[in-house]
């Protein structure tokens, strides 16, 4: 950590030209309205330039204060990085495209990591060298470049814990849409459904519903997938009152579509295959709460469709 301490403190107190000539300026002390030589004429041109600097590269340059620098622009914004970034882990596996859903959380951690972290980390070093020139203090600059270091160290660390996570959003980013492991047809006024439930396949069982309004019933043939197009399977099941039906079996994300029929029938050998939910990786906190919300939504779901809590239970 020493060793960090010390590289880092190299990089970063390298300050930019314009900050060096600043220092200066202030500390000869130029008085407005008094004429100016050349050199005072030029040091307030500098002066003026550093006032019209934007928010950002006033940040960047480490011209903000110390605490506005700490607790506005990492605090209080990481607070609200973690807000974003919980809502919609929490909220949209259910109610977002899951590829949709993959590509903003992917593009916020990519923006974290790539533009965020080092725009706060850098900015808030310099404001504190900064401050110990300005203020001669080095009590709290020194526990905010440690803090620094503290900080890119635990990001290093997240990196590697959570490795696994930024290869399923990858993914759901950009692999997901190839995968088509299903059919759907129509027959009478019954869909065909057999396969697995993978992205794209609520789509096309809502286009077959949309030309053709005398559809009455659907056949799930299925071992399960994305509990998101299970979901949207249930949807269209109910707002059109179709029977569901299931002649090899119905299992996991497909028993949600399943149950939500008008009338539901079952072919003799066929079985339905309910589990708790769960994830073939560790899951984060946030993670195993989002999993517990849903499967009580669906547990809502079976009860109003007359399943007994016995079996809910289970």
């Amino acid at each position: 950590m020493f060793l960090g301490y010390f590289i880092v403190s190299k990089i970063l107190n390298r300050k930019n030209k314009t900050n060096d000539e600043l220092d200066d300026i202030y500390s000869k002390g130029y008085l407005p309205g008094q004429t100016m030589s050349e050199e005072e004429f030029e040091a307030a041109k500098l002066i003026f330039k550093a006032k019209k600097q934007g928010y950002f590269i006033k940040h960047w340059r480490g011209n903000h204060s110390l605490s506005k620098s700490f607790w506005v622009n990492n605090v209080a914004l990481n607070v609200l990085l973690a807000i974003f970034v919980a809502y919609w882990t929490f909220a949209g596996p259910r109610t977002e495209d899951p590829v949709f859903l993959a590509r903003v959380i992917l593009t916020f951690s990519v923006a974290g990591y790539v533009l965020i972290y080092p725009w706060q980390f850098v900015g808030l070093w310099r404001s504190a060298n900064r401050y110990t020139i300005e203020k001669t203090r080095t009590f709290w600059p020194r526990v905010v470049k440690l803090l620094i270091i503290l900080g890119v160290l635990g990001s290093l660390v997240e990196l590697t814990l959570e490795r696994q996570s930024y290869v399923d959003l990858y993914h759901h980013s950009f692999q997901l849409t190839k995968e088509h492991n299903y059919d759907v047809t129509l027959e009478g006024n019954t869909i065909f459904l057999d396969g697995d439930l993978d992205y794209g396949i609520s789509e096309d069982v809502e286009k077959i519903i949309l030309d053709n309004p005398n559809v009455d019933s659907i056949v799930l043939d299925s071992d399960g997938g994305l509990l998101y197009e299970g979901s949207e399977l249930s949807v269209l099941i109910l707002t059109n009152s179709l029977n569901t039906y299931t002649n090899k079996g119905c299992h996991s994300a497909c028993t949600i579509a399943f149950i939500s029929g008008n009338r539901r029938y079952i072919s003799k050998g066929a079985r339905l295959g309910f589990h708790q939910y769960s994830y073939y990786r560790k899951q984060s906190t946030i993670e195993k709460l989002a999993s517990f919300d849903l499967q009580q939504d669906d547990a809502n779901l079976f009860r109003k469709r007359g399943v007994s809590q016995e079996f809910i239970d289970m």
